[in-house]
């Protein structure tokens, strides 16, 4: 078989591709976010106000006023594009640690998905036919890979002890890289964390996701994931601001499976 993705606990040397897919995935959103802040009613009011106060108020000339709108924009643009630049520096932090922070409790976890490809392959992803497994599927169905086939990480998740809710897991670091998405990567992955969850006995497994990632939010919907909660998170008072969802699942009374 040449066209495999394998679902597998993190090993050390993961780390730099880790970062490249978590580093892209958060800077993808960018763009969905200034448009969801740019479309909100209230920065079509901002516009309109600053203007106003300039113009009836400063006595500054109505081109000029109409010419800070696009100031405004921009200005709107670059403070999204910081926060996610700030968003992502944080998360390399731990991503340079992950055995401290992922995987220094029986309780948590790092796992990547491996794609193992022809070492000259010529064919784009997006388009190529993949097979997704776990290692213990791979075992168990007595699957070969061919020894010529290069790997590489197109895809990560973690789960975390919860700080807030008692017998709680926190599912964190999901992303795939985009070349690979739409081919079962990201629900195996979750398949993956769940069951993890069950086995160690916790009562449930939450997750934080945007108004910026919606195909994830569905697939976890699918899942079974229940919306906990949803608020607005600042970026740049209220003018600038992210709908944040927050899903939970009941794991209570489900039965552990085989890895």
């Amino acid at each position: 078989m040449d066209h495999v993705i394998v679902i597998r606990d993190y090993r050390p040397g993961d780390e730099l591709q880790c970062k490249e897919i978590l580093r892209e995935g958060t800077m993808s959103t960018v763009n969905t976010a200034f448009i969801a802040g740019l479309t909100r009613e209230i920065t079509f009011q901002a516009m309109v106000v600053t203007s106003a106060v300039m113009f009836i108020f400063m006595g500054v000339p109505l081109s000029i006023c109409l010419g800070s709108i696009p100031v405004v924009i921009i200005a709107m643009y670059v403070v999204i594009y910081l926060a996610h630049s700030f968003r992502t520096m944080e998360m390399m932090q731990d991503i340079s640690s992950i055995p401290r922070f992922y995987m220094s409790s029986d309780y948590t976890g790092f796992w990547v998905a491996e794609a193992c490809e022809p070492m000259f392959m010529t064919q784009d992803p997006r388009n190529a036919k993949y097979l997704v497994m776990t290692e213990g599927e791979m075992q168990r169905q007595s699957v070969q890979l061919a020894s010529h086939l290069r790997k590489k990480v197109i895809g990560t998740i973690a789960v975390t002890q919860s700080k807030s809710e008692e017998n709680t897991a926190w599912l964190r670091r999901m992303a795939v890289h985009p070349r690979y998405q739409h081919k079962g990567v990201a629900s195996k992955l979750v398949d993956e964390v769940i069951k993890f969850s069950v086995s160690k006995g916790y009562n449930a497994l939450e997750l934080v996701t945007s108004e910026c990632h919606n195909g994830a939010r569905e697939l976890y919907l699918k899942k079974g994931f229940e919306l906990k909660q949803m608020y607005h998170k600042h970026v740049f008072g209220s003018l600038v601001s992210i709908l944040i969802y927050e899903l939970t699942i009941c794991l209570r009374n489900r039965v552990p499976t085989n890895p």
